[in-house]
């Protein structure tokens, strides 16, 4: 299995403004787990989050579990020996996946998750728990793997670690899932990038809603959506040998959004 790059510590930019938001409980927002739903993203610079956070406070509720407001989540991404998946999303191919385990410091748990963006652009989330981690897909999760990939769990092996510190948020209605990720750091085995000003946050709707606070507040910043993969541009930043020219006007953004001070 690959190493993780990262403590385990949680590590938040401008944490302390998080103590202000109103709380919900990891019962709370099960309410709200949309597996099935419309995902829109938004990448910007760690030092608009101070601003941010502030102007969602009287809109969205925080997730607090034994005092804990961030949590870490660490990742490792399956793929083929000829990377089929990154191919698959770097093509833009509809009916494309992404393979993980994925354990969850919030509640200890660990999962087997698989995503899939369908062909009407939703993303539905597929989650068997495990006990433990391994480096290879048998019994039941391989069996979930073939069944929805139509792949032999033979054919993937890890090829990236990912975490991540996260904060999850719910509106006050309960109709979105917000989250919102920082200190994304990256590691294939070989080499490793962590991405220190980036911050990652994410919208998951059951229908978009471009009349979300969220979207509105970001809009109003000049913060414009934007199609991210953690896992591609994660290992695209630490494999050499991967095509990425149709992914290069977001590296471009990436680059810009970077060097903001």
């Amino acid at each position: 299995m690959l190493t993780m790059v990262m403590n385990k510590t949680n590590i938040f930019p401008y944490q302390n403004l998080l103590n202000h938001f109103q709380t919900v409980s990891l019962d709370d927002l099960d309410r709200v787990r949309l597996l099935d739903r419309k995902d829109t993203k938004f990448v910007f610079n760690q030092i608009h989050l101070p601003l941010i956070l502030e102007k969602l406070k009287p809109f969205y509720k925080i997730l607090e579990i034994n005092n804990d407001r961030v949590y870490t989540y660490d990742t490792t991404y399956f793929d083929t020996d000829d990377f089929r998946f990154y191919v698959q999303h770097h093509n833009g191919s509809r009916n494309r996946f992404k393979v993980r385990f994925r354990r969850y410091s919030s509640d200890k748990k660990s999962f087997l998750e698989i995503k899939i963006k369908n062909n009407k652009d939703r993303t539905v989330k597929k989650r068997l728990k495990v006990d433990e981690i391994n480096e290879y897909l048998g019994g039941l999760e391989g069996d979930m793997v073939s069944k929805i990939t139509g792949l032999s769990p033979s054919q993937l092996t890890p090829k990236l670690d990912l975490e991540f510190s996260r904060i999850t948020l719910t509106d006050n209605n309960f109709n979105e899932r917000l989250t919102i990720d920082a200190n994304l750091s990256t590691k294939n085995g070989t080499n490793n990038k962590i991405f220190g000003q980036l911050i990652i946050s994410e919208i998951k709707q059951n229908k978009y809603n471009p009349k979300s606070d969220f979207i509105r507040i970001l809009r109003n910043l000049k913060i414009q959506e934007i199609r991210f993969s953690k896992y591609c541009m994660g290992l695209l930043h630490v494999n050499n040998n991967l095509k990425y020219n149709r992914f290069k006007p977001r590296l471009l953004q990436i680059n810009k959004i970077l060097a903001q001070s």
